[in-house]
C-alpha cells in the first residue's frame, strides 16, 4: 500500500496533467475572462480586508492578473508571497507586479525592499482540491505553515474546475480552506 506521501505525489502528477491539458485547450479570450472579478461571497471578504495576500500565477495555475487589477481598483493593499525557508511564506506589499523578481524555483516574488505585510485574507494556489475544502499544494508545505501563522485570515483557493478530486488525503498539519473559487462555481 502506498504511503500518504506517495499518494499525494501521484495525485499531484495526475492533477498537474489535467490542469495543463484543460488550460491548453482554452483560447486566450476564455482564459483571460476566467477569474476576472471575484464572485459575491469572495468580494464581500475582500471588502472587509485591508490587505489581501495572493499569488502571481505561473503556467497553468488559476490566473490572478485580473484579481490583482481588481484589488488595485478598489484600493485594497496587495501582498505577494516570498519563500523564506522552512518558516512558511512572508507576504510583502506590492503596488505592481513590476516589483517582482525571480525567486525560489524562478517563481516571481517581491524582493526584500518591499514592506512586510500582515494579510487579512489569503488567496492560495493549489494543485487539487475536494468538496471538503481540502487543498493539495505543490508539496513544500509553505502555504500550510503560512496558514498556521495567520490563523484568523480566511483561506481561499483558486482553481480550475478540472482540479477537483474525490478526496484529498490529509495530514494533521494540512489546514482546510474556507472557500474554493473555480471558473464555474464557489465551494464553501
Amino acid at each position: 500500500m502506498n504511503t500518504l506521501k506517495e499518494k499525494k505525489k501521484i495525485l499531484r502528477e495526475e492533477y498537474r496533467r489535467r490542469r495543463e491539458a484543460f488550460v491548453g485547450q482554452l483560447d486566450v479570450a476564455s482564459r483571460n475572462l476566467s477569474f476576472r472579478r471575484p464572485p459575491s461571497p469572495l468580494a464581500r471578504l475582500i471588502e472587509q480586508s485591508q490587505t489581501v495576500a495572493l499569488y502571481r500565477h505561473v503556467g497553468s495555475e488559476a490566473p490572478t492578473a485580473r484579481m490583482i487589477e481588481y484589488l488595485t481598483e478598489i484600493g485594497v493593499s496587495i501582498a505577494l508571497p516570498r519563500i523564506t525557508g522552512d518558516a512558511g511564506l512572508e507576504f510583502r506589499l506590492v503596488s505592481s507586479t513590476d516589483m517582482l523578481v525571480a525567486g525560489f524555483k524562478d517563481i516571481p516574488e517581491p524582493d526584500e525592499s518591499c514592506a512586510l505585510a500582515e494579510p487579512d485574507l489569503i488567496i492560495a494556489p493549489l494543485v487539487a482540491f475536494d468538496r471538503s475544502l481540502h487543498r493539495l499544494g505543490q508539496g513544500g508545505g509553505h502555504y500550510d505553515r503560512s496558514f498556521a501563522n495567520y490563523p484568523d485570515a480566511p483561506r481561499i483557493g483558486l482553481a480550475w474546475s478540472v482540479q477537483e478530486a474525490d478526496e484529498i488525503p490529509t495530514e494533521a498539519h494540512d489546514m482546510p480552506l474556507h472557500m474554493i473559487v473555480t471558473e464555474c462555481e464557489i465551494i464553501e
